[in-house]
């Protein structure tokens, strides 16, 4: 084994506190340390520890389907006149997340 208690301590903390992707970071303190890691080794001590290095997805807010269906919908009534769209009951049920 490589590295020692003091240095699994330390490449978890990094990998926790620092950056998601710690790997190569980690590889170039180990050459400043005096202790030979490869990523690797870096890798095995934070899955060792349950730390899997997981990036959540970012997903579109709306899918291509429900895309279409609106698309489809807003050229229904794109040329209804301002009478017909006095009648029609506007409620706010939508939650809209800006990023």
């Amino acid at each position: 084994r490589k590295t020692s208690t003091a240095d699994d301590r330390r490449i978890l903390y990094n990998n926790k506190e620092k950056s998601p992707n710690t790997c190569p970071t980690d590889q170039k303190r180990s050459e400043e340390s005096c202790v030979d890691l490869s990523m690797t080794t870096v890798r095995r001590r934070v899955h060792e520890q349950n730390c899997r290095g997981n990036i959540a997805r970012c997903k579109s807010l709306v899918s291509s389907k429900n895309r279409m269906v609106r698309l489809q919908f807003a050229k229904k009534y794109l040329n209804e006149q301002p009478q017909f769209w006095k009648k029609v009951l506007w409620t706010v049920e939508t939650k809209i997340i800006f990023y």
